[in-house]
């Protein structure tokens, strides 16, 4: 009978062990060089006023991949050094990801750390015969290959450890309340260590537009993450990455200015990163994925050919505007509107999507969308005890997100609450009561994903 009982007790222990190993998490992770070649030259994003081709490299330009695992259940973070992804052809290359992987399409989150030095994707320079055409079809190719590789690599998966740290930091503000303006100047890392310690990869997390290299600049390159993110790994080891958090009103102190500035910031961000004391992450195994849309309300509540024709009158009208050729822009979104009702409906409000990924009690909260800074101090205000990564620019990116303070402050924020949706083609701009609507569903995801 003793016997039997050591047996018996031997038997459990083992299966015990077993689905211990079997529920623990695991990681995998890769990057690859997306940057542009020595003969490519190519226009880069986000600056309006800039009109020549890019001449060198700055700073290589990098796609990340993290990949967690329990079990079979996998979550995939991607992050690229490039300015943007459209929501169309991000759900493109996450489906490819995702055919070619066996990952559901809702477990890949595929961010931009928003630098405006990074080559254009979309429009007429990316296809074929334009100035961008060879560097996006490698760009296609490797981060494709670099996200399928990671997942699917299951021999390279290994359990790991995590540490978080916070720090502030002085690189920031708001910029367009430049004195008195809301801003956010936390800054978290994430460490992910292999069992003995030594960093895998470090994720930092900032609400502040990567763009001190501003529009007189042709140089390719990550800009003050790049900085950052090379200083840091030679002093910790591993690789860096960045998410870039809720940044639409967050611009680097001084404005967009040169290579030297990035230079400066990057350094300023490290040598506040380096003096983080981490706190090691209790290993609890929690590991959950939610994902959400949102409809963000437009100022009427239908949007009918009618309304668009009426607003169109209206707006083009206005002297104060973003661009110079701002009649032909609203003639032109009127005109591509207009079409789309003789194709199908045109929905009445704005399909917004966003998700979090629970790794062991650490929130990794991601949503399309350039959000206000206020967003993510109030998601963390919301949690308290809570560390909360909070990303934008994830899974394509497609409107500004005001908040309800610039709806009623407006001096500054001119393009954000009544211009912008000419230019994302959006059929109507969006109502003061978006800011709740895009709250709530923040707080409801995160809730979810406890």
């Amino acid at each position: 009978m003793k016997l039997f009982r050591l047996t018996l007790a031997a038997a459990v222990l083992l299966g015990a062990l077993s689905g211990c190993r079997g529920d623990g998490l695991t990681m995998n992770y890769n990057a690859a060089d997306i940057s542009t070649t020595p003969d490519e030259h190519t226009m880069l994003a986000g600056f309006a006023a800039r009109n020549d081709l890019s001449t060198e490299l700055h700073l290589p330009l990098y796609t990340h991949c993290l990949v967690i695992s329990k079990g079979a259940d996998k979550a995939c973070i991607i992050s690229n050094d490039l300015m943007e992804i459209s929501p169309e052809l991000s759900l493109e290359w996450r489906r490819e990801i995702s055919d070619k992987s066996g990952l559901p399409l809702d477990r890949i989150f595929m961010h931009c750390i928003h630098t405006h030095s990074a080559p254009r994707n979309g429009g007429w320079r990316a296809e074929p015969g334009g100035s961008n055409y060879s560097h996006k079809e490698r760009l296609h190719k490797v981060l494709v290959d670099n996200a399928v590789k990671t997942i699917t690599e299951q021999s390279a998966f290994r359990p790991f450890k995590m540490e978080i740290g916070k720090a502030t930091t002085s690189i920031n503000g708001n910029r367009c309340e430049k004195e008195t303006g809301p801003v956010d100047r936390d800054v978290y890392v994430v460490r992910f260590l292999d069992t003995k310690g030594a960093p895998v990869v470090s994720i930092v997390n900032l609400a502040c537009h990567p763009v001190c290299m501003g529009a007189r600049s042709l140089l390719v390159s990550s800009d003050y993450p790049g900085v950052c993110g090379k200083i840091l790994r030679e002093e910790w080891g591993g690789d860096v990455f960045q998410l870039t958090g809720a940044a639409g009103n967050m611009d680097p102190a001084k404005g967009p200015r040169m290579v030297e500035y990035a230079e400066e910031c990057g350094r300023c961000l490290a040598d506040s990163l380096l003096k983080i004391e981490f706190s090691k992450v209790k290993p609890t195994g929690e590991f959950k994925v939610v994902n959400d849309t949102v409809a963000l309300p437009y100022r009427i509540a239908e949007v009918t050919p009618e309304a668009v024709e009426a607003h169109a009158a209206e707006i083009s009208a206005w002297d104060k505007t973003v661009s110079a050729t701002w009649k032909d822009d609203v003639e032109g979104w009127k005109e591509l509107i207009l079409s789309r009702f003789s194709e199908g409906e045109v929905k009445s409000a704005l399909d917004f999507t966003m998700g979090a990924v629970n790794i062991n009690g650490i929130i990794f909260f991601f949503t399309q969308g350039e959000p206000f800074c206020e967003y993510q101090m109030e998601a963390r205000k919301a949690f308290p005890g809570r560390n909360i990564v909070f990303a934008g620019y994830t899974n394509g990116q497609n409107s500004y997100l005001p908040s309800a303070h610039a709806y009623e402050y407006r001096k500054g924020y001119e393009y954000e609450i009544d211009q912008m949706h000419i230019y994302i083609k959006a059929p109507y701009p969006l109502s003061d009561q978006m800011p709740g609507a895009f709250a709530g569903a923040i707080h409801e995801t995160i809730q979810q994903a406890l």
